[in-house]
């Protein structure tokens, strides 16, 4: 399939998210990998499908690995409900079509669900020589370098959920474990942003990494008005 100057005009530009103020921190342009975290249970929760579903509507060729496919299906919108998608899993789908298209996001729900590719033998590998024990590495070591190994031209957005409230007045490491999810989340994605709700239209959301490092730490007043119902 060529490459027009159109492909490659929609490529540089921002994907719109339900929220404008939302939109330009994610900044789901190019190749960025980004991420958000919310409270398990909490609206917020569901970020990534009221994205995914909200681009596609507007048109954009999506694909959305997720385990609750939202009960509105435009068009543009892809979904795989594979339980554990692997990176080759993923970059394949970027070359997958949809609507005769190639996608312009990649949207994977709990991204820990992600497991690791069977490595292939290196040329250079000779009978006796040691193994690499995968014990060796912790969990949180094989979710990011399975991460790492997400190599797409297009943003991808990657959501995970806390179990407290998020704590927006402390960096994620005060109050969770090393090999959390969205710990992770942090060495894997920039920005990756840590929401939660602060009223009936209202998100504050805290910049945990940033390519713009002024702007790490930072907390943002967002207006997040509940969706309709469709993405569930």
């Amino acid at each position: 399939m060529t490459e027009t100057v159109d492909d490659v005009r929609e490529a540089a530009e921002t994907v719109p998210t339900p929220w404008p103020g939302l939109t330009p921190l994610a900044d789901l342009s190019f190749r960025h990998k980004a991420g958000i975290v919310a409270q398990r249970g909490s609206r917020e929760a569901k970020v990534g499908r009221d994205i995914a579903v909200h681009a596609a509507r507007a048109g954009t060729p999506v694909v959305l690995f997720t385990g609750y496919p939202p009960a509105t299906r435009p068009a543009s919108l892809f979904i795989d409900m594979t339980p554990t998608p692997t990176a080759a899993h993923i970059n394949l789908s970027a070359q997958r079509l949809i609507a005769g298209r190639k996608p312009r996001l990649i949207v994977i729900e709990r991204f820990e669900r992600l497991s690791q590719d069977t490595p292939e033998p290196q040329w250079d590998d000779a009978p006796g020589d040691p193994v690499e024990d995968p014990a060796s590495e912790s969990w949180g070591d094989r979710l990011m370098w399975t991460v790492r190994d997400i190599r797409v031209e297009i943003p991808t957005l990657f959501t995970t959920v806390v179990d407290p409230v998020p704590d927006l007045t402390r960096p994620l490491f005060k109050w969770l474990d090393v090999d959390h999810p969205a710990m992770v989340m942090t060495d894997v994605c920039k920005p990756t942003l840590v929401v939660a709700r602060t009223g009936p239209e209202a998100v504050e959301g805290r910049l945990e990494v940033d390519p713009l490092a002024f702007r790490t730490g930072s907390v943002f007043t967002l207006k997040w008005a509940p969706l309709a119902t469709q993405t569930r």
